[in-house]
């Protein structure tokens, strides 16, 4: 039979500590506590302000919809909500338009040092340039072609809100690091799978915020764009912008707070259904 091996006498021939105590040991660190959830986290103050602020939402949503009932009705949203439908119409197409157009130049711009530095300081001018000083030179082009004003009107918003998707474009394409497109270059990736493997990936995030802040701009850019007067001519499109403007020039106090609550209902549902989802969308799959 094996014997076992007596254990190891500590210094000084003092005999061994019986068996089951052992020697002293360093104290064991806790374990460490499970951190709260973020709603438990959340401060009493913070619940404080959002039930404050959401009764107070609620008070004037209710004030503001018995004033409407009592003034013109509910059905003074129906107008309003139909005009908001040509709107957004004007707003897809100015979005997709500057998206086709803005997109492949921003990308140039950006790979380019030497175009960045000549490029953005006049990029920056003409965005900064107001738009509405362009309107009447607008009206008499639409005049002397016979241009719709339901159709010039896109190019009106997009005086001011088309600038958001070329900037954020060539933030998006100057922050792809230079080492990608090198490794690309010499994999000898070109033409779409250039475009699809790097460049629209990497700018996907800061095309979606130009897109939101594009398409938020439009939205206030069809309050002036769709009435536009030069001369003694005034041309007005058939749109949500066009029913504000008119609303506020006549002191129709209804009409403006529906046209106004319409409009806030469009973005923010616009907001959430599609740019909210691409935000996320490039938050989790696109961020370098």
């Amino acid at each position: 039979m094996r014997r076992r091996a007596s254990p190891p006498r500590p210094p000084g021939g003092a005999p061994p500590p019986p068996r089951g105590c052992g020697w002293p040991r360093s104290p064991t660190p806790p374990a460490p506590r499970p951190r709260p959830s973020a709603g438990a986290r959340r401060r009493p103050g913070h619940i404080t302000f959002t039930v404050v602020a959401g009764a107070l939402i609620l008070w004037g949503l209710f004030d503001l919809g018995r004033y409407l009932h009592d003034e013109t009705g509910l059905g003074v949203f129906g107008e309003p909500l139909l005009l908001g439908l040509a709107t957004l119409a004007r707003v897809v197409v100015l979005v997709a338009a500057a998206t086709v157009i803005w997109v492949p130049i921003g990308v140039k711009i950006g790979f380019s040092p030497r175009l960045t530095r000549i490029a953005q300081p006049v990029v920056q001018v003409l965005a900064s340039f107001p738009a509405n000083f362009l309107f009447p030179l607008a009206v008499w082009f639409f005049l002397k072609t016979g241009l719709s004003i339901n159709i010039g009107g896109i190019l009106l918003m997009a005086l001011g809100a088309q600038w958001y998707i070329l900037f954020n474009t060539i933030a998006g394409a100057m922050s792809i690091p230079s080492d990608l497109r090198e490794a690309m270059d010499d994999l000898g990736v070109r033409g779409r799978q250039r475009w699809k493997r790097l460049i629209l990936p990497g700018i996907f995030p800061s095309y979606v915020t130009g897109g939101i802040t594009a398409s938020g701009g439009a939205w206030n850019a069809s309050i002036v764009a769709e009435v536009v007067t030069f001369g003694g001519t005034t041309l007005t499109a058939t749109g949500l912008g066009a029913y504000i403007a008119k609303a506020t020039a006549s002191g129709d106090f209804p009409h403006l707070i529906a046209g106004v609550a319409v409009m806030s209902l469009y973005v923010v549902g616009l907001n959430r259904l599609l740019w909210r989802r691409l935000y996320r969308l490039a938050d989790t799959r696109f961020a370098l």
